[in-house]
């Protein structure tokens, strides 16, 4: 039998606590095992070429269930759009690429070129009046597989893709074949 009010258990057992709660998390508690960390290049307005003409996306946003044979839709999920420029092409290629983490501020300026729309319960978006030019199209989807032994499996993850808006409608999808390898399981 333990005796608690023993010194030696005592002080062994504030030792283990205090030295559980000594170490700071990283980022706010997330772990990104081992991830290269990149400084965020600064954002320059004019890295963005977009012509007056308008134009508008619509898409899907679905992943293949290859164990099913059917789909996985991005229901009720956010699809951004997100302008060609110095810091896009950044993202796109540190991030999704490589699986590195970019570090620093986002700039408002970039923040506020971004557009993001919600899909319906379909995975179906369109994004309307928006000027013809080359951007990054991307989402997060996300699903529990449930197997009987192991208990609930996420699957899923970041995807996206380089797209051209050159016509008044343009239709493209978004699933995973534009998976980011690093940010997809």
């Amino acid at each position: 039998m333990i005796n608690i009010k023993n010194p030696i258990i005592l002080s062994l057992a504030t030792a283990l606590l205090l030295s559980a709660c000594a170490g700071s998390p990283k980022h706010g508690g997330i772990a990104h095992g081992g991830r290269k960390e990149i400084a965020r290049t600064p954002f320059k307005v004019s890295d963005i070429k977009q012509s007056s003409a308008r134009s508008q996306l619509v898409g899907r946003a679905y992943i293949s269930d290859y164990r099913n044979h059917g789909e996985r839709t991005g229901a009720l999920i956010d699809v951004i759009l997100n302008p060609v420029s110095g810091t896009s092409t950044q993202w796109f290629n540190e991030v999704c690429r490589r699986g590195n983490i970019l570090t620093g501020p986002m700039d408002r300026a970039y923040r506020s070129k971004i557009r993001t729309v919600k899909t319906n319960q379909y995975g179906q978006f369109v994004f309307s009046d928006v000027p013809r030019g080359d951007y990054y199209l991307s989402a997060r989807m996300y699903w529990l597989d449930t197997q009987p032994i192991t208990g609930p499996v996420q699957y899923g993850g970041l995807v996206a893709k380089k797209i051209s808006l050159k016509n008044p409608i343009e239709t493209i999808d978004l699933n995973d074949f534009d998976r980011c390898q690093s940010y997809f399981r």
